[in-house]
């Protein structure tokens, strides 16, 4: 081990690459849906390999004024900024998905209380405690914005990867025990919620294509226009498959027997419409020329907080909603789904009409894969400088720092990425190569530095620090959970699911989609992840100055 540290050391860009593949590996392997993630992973083996003497001190010298670990902060940092944009400001307008925000909120607020009041009573420095929310929030942001601050970031690595995987494990047992000993049923209320809207729109079915037969005598021999299929039943036909040929149909489209029809409607409308055609059948060919979607990303006001059934794509366009991705969570449509700004809606049809759809929701997504790298460069360098720029108030200089500014330039220009003319093409998959890279760089520089001088480091507090974090994590956890059931009267589903966005963990949300069986939870989830991302962020560095 020790000639293979010396090398690394002689070529310190290749030790850090190896800290990062290594730590990455470890992050994704899993044991019944526990994962240390690729952070969790990353600041486990650098600390490891630091305590067996790896160091990038030859690369950086004594005093550097800017390491790889910088960039990678700054990537990250904004990058949590971008992401939350487009949904931050929305998470503020009225509508149901405020109760969601809340909870998210009341996650983080929380957990940074009780971390301050147990590492007070405790005689636990600012560094630990940091690391000790961190881990309980199991929040790589809320990690990388406290060591900007904190004077020990050696204590400050080993409390976060001795935490971490404690409150990943805890908020997933949480999530399979807790609503069984509180009565919950998180499959309750999916399908029979009482809010009276709600069940109106449900009723209503989301949409289906289907294609059915040509048997009946009724609707033979006669031009569309005259059968009225459409406002006798609300269904479209898109496709007609006759013989071996395939082809749209008209309003002078006159039905044969046996011909085969592909249809959109919801499921009580394609009832009523086989009871006027005929039977529902299995056409292969047909499937095949079901339309492939086109993406459009919700920027539009007059669109931003209406539900599906409120824009009615099927029955004004005749398109199909296939999904909704937000922030990277995918969501089925169903019609009371309200879109947010910054969602992209999956919509399949005809061009000319799902260009139609495009103008009442937003805007295209390119299919480029092309990434607009001067919304990243240019973002970061206005956020550095208004990290540096001295504000008075009240007679004082405050002044955002370093993560405060990067973070804030972050969300405008995720916010406003598309503002008139100016398109910021950045595909989601760049989006995240940037925001992982950027946080596995810094833990392990962190990591690495931390392990070397690690030995003596938290003696004496390591049993109090992880108490400290299942204490932390299981209450913060509980009032959250009892503020959405108890106060705002949430369904079981949608109290679990923002609190697993409060969280920021995708593990809870995996947990919490396998108990309810559905992906109904994905809805409050993606809710309160914007706004609980930046105030998990916020908080690394308010712990480091509450504790001083």
């Amino acid at each position: 081990m020790s000639a293979l540290i010396d090398w690394l050391n002689g070529i310190p860009l290749a030790g850090l690459m190896l800290v990062v593949a290594l730590g990455f590996s470890l992050g994704r392997l899993s044991w019944r849906g526990l994962s240390l993630g690729p952070a969790g992973g990353t600041i486990l083996v650098a600390l490891l390999l630091g305590r067996e003497g790896l160091s990038f001190a030859q690369f950086y010298g004594d005093n550097p004024q800017f390491t790889v670990g910088d960039f990678g902060f700054a990537l990250f940092i904004y990058s949590v900024g971008f992401e939350a944009g487009p949904r931050f400001f929305s998470s503020f307008v009225g509508g149901p998905g405020w109760r969601f925000v809340l909870v998210g909120a009341v996650v983080n607020v929380v957990a940074l209380l009780l971390a301050v009041v147990f590492s007070r009573l405790t005689d636990l420095d600012d560094a630990v405690a940091a690391g000790l929310l961190s881990g309980a929030l199991t929040s790589p942001p809320t990690y990388a914005a406290a060591a900007t601050l904190t004077s020990d970031p050696t204590a400050l690595a080993v409390s976060f990867a001795f935490t971490y995987p404690i409150g990943l494990a805890g908020v997933v047992l949480l999530v399979q025990f807790l609503p069984r000993l509180m009565g919950d049923d998180l499959t309750k209320g999916i399908e029979d919620h009482d809010d009276t809207e709600r069940k109106k729109l449900k009723e209503q079915g989301s949409e289906l294509t289907r294609a059915f037969e040509v048997t009946l005598d009724g609707v033979q021999g006669a031009p569309l226009r005259d059968l009225d299929l459409t406002h006798k039943t609300g269904c479209y036909i898109t496709r007609l498959h006759r013989g071996e040929d395939i082809c749209a149909v008209a309003a002078d489209t006159v039905l044969e027997r046996g011909d085969h029809v592909l249809v959109k409607g919801t499921f009580e409308e394609l009832q009523r419409f086989e009871a006027l055609v005929g039977p529902e059948v299995y056409d292969e060919d047909l499937r095949k020329q079901m339309r492939q979607p086109f993406k459009i990303r919700v920027t539009q006001g007059a669109a931003t907080g209406k539900s599906l059934a409120e824009l009615e794509i099927a029955k004004r366009y005749q398109c199909l909603v296939a999904s909704v991705d937000r922030g990277g969570v995918i969501i089925e449509p169903t019609p009371e789904l309200t879109l947010h700004r910054g969602d992209v809606v999956r919509v399949a049809g005809r061009r000319d009409k799902v260009r139609q759809v495009m103008q009442v929701l937003g805007r295209f997504v390119h299919a480029s894969d092309q990434t607009d790298i001067a919304v990243y460069a240019g973002g970061i360098f206005l956020g550095l400088l208004l990290g540096r720029a001295h504000l008075d108030a009240f007679g004082a200089q405050v002044t955002l720092g370093t993560a405060g500014g990067l973070l804030l330039m972050g969300i405008l220009l995720g916010r406003f990425r598309n503002l008139g003319p100016l398109h910021a093409n950045v595909p989601r998959p760049a989006r995240q190569l940037v925001r992982d890279l950027g946080i596995l760089l810094f833990v392990a520089e962190a990591g690495v530095k931390a392990g070397g001088s690690s030995a003596g480091v938290m003696q004496g507090q390591l049993l109090t620090t992880i108490a400290g974090c299942v204490a932390v994590t299981v209450l913060s956890v509980v009032t959250a959970i009892l503020v959405a059931r108890w106060w705002l009267k949430m369904r079981p589903v949608d109290a679990w699911g923002s609190m697993g966005g409060g969280m920021t963990s995708s593990a809870a949300l995996v947990a919490v989609k396998r108990a309810a069986d559905s992906n109904e939870p994905a809805l409050s989830y993606a809710a309160s992840y914007a706004l609980a991302s930046v105030l998990a962020t916020i908080a690394g560095q308010v712990v480091i100055l509450m504790m001083r």
